[in-house]
């Protein structure tokens, strides 16, 4: 079977997963338990909607979850169907930052690609934040600032309450010689910011509104 399952919903089995143990911790109430194992397999089914029998057996499995553990256990068994970011060469890099002398290319031995939904990384020598966001088949790029000051906050692109700073790109204005800059709020972490991704369509967004 090959991989069907893509790093934002492998994101959101996990938090299905995690309510079901958290469940188990704080009540001895059977139906209680049942009740939330039911609707963390109804959420699932309808996030995963086209799959077929062999896929949906394998993640019918978690009902049989009853702890940590077996947590960590079924999902290990789910990680190998997980599909990994789309490969990235420094040819790809350049493409999408064709105006960027000098870029400096991301360390991808710093991530795990099967639970990459974006990739991140900044020049610390230019002070410039880079993005690769996946999107229609393509890798789309961006490049602006992140400051360093931090505060609690929602970030734009996974929605989790985190440490988040300000992320502004610059934008060419319609009048010749005009600038105009673009804000958002993000994580600071990348790799926590990735891992709150549940679903990509903020991350589309986010993107959407810098265009």
């Amino acid at each position: 079977m090959e991989a069907f399952i893509h790093a934002d919903h492998y994101h959101f089995i996990q938090e299905q997963g995690r309510s079901i143990v958290q469940a188990k911790v704080q009540s001895t109430d059977k139906g209680v338990v049942q009740a939330v194992r039911e609707m963390a397999l109804e959420k699932i089914a309808n996030k995963l909607s086209d799959l077929n029998d062999e896929q949906k057996q394998l993640l019918i499995d978690m009902k049989l979850i009853e702890d940590k553990e077996g947590l960590e256990s079924f999902l290990g068994k789910l990680k190998p169907y997980v599909i990994p970011f789309p490969a990235v060469s420094e040819k790809t890099v350049e493409k999408a930052f064709p105006k960027v002398k000098k870029l400096k290319q991301p360390d991808l031995e710093d991530y795990d690609l099967q639970e990459t939904v974006y990739l991140r990384w900044e020049d610390l020598g230019t002070n410039r934040t880079y993005m690769l966001i996946p999107k229609q088949g393509k890798l789309v790029g961006v490049s602006g600032f992140l400051e360093t000051s931090v505060h609690k906050g929602i970030c734009t692109i996974c929605g989790g309450l985190s440490e988040v700073s300000l992320f502004t790109v610059e934008k060419k204005g319609r009048i010749r010689g005009t600038y105009s800059k673009k804000g958002n709020y993000i994580c600071k972490d990348e790799s926590a910011c990735n891992h709150n991704i549940k679903d990509i369509d903020k991350l589309h967004a986010f993107l959407d509104n810098l265009q």
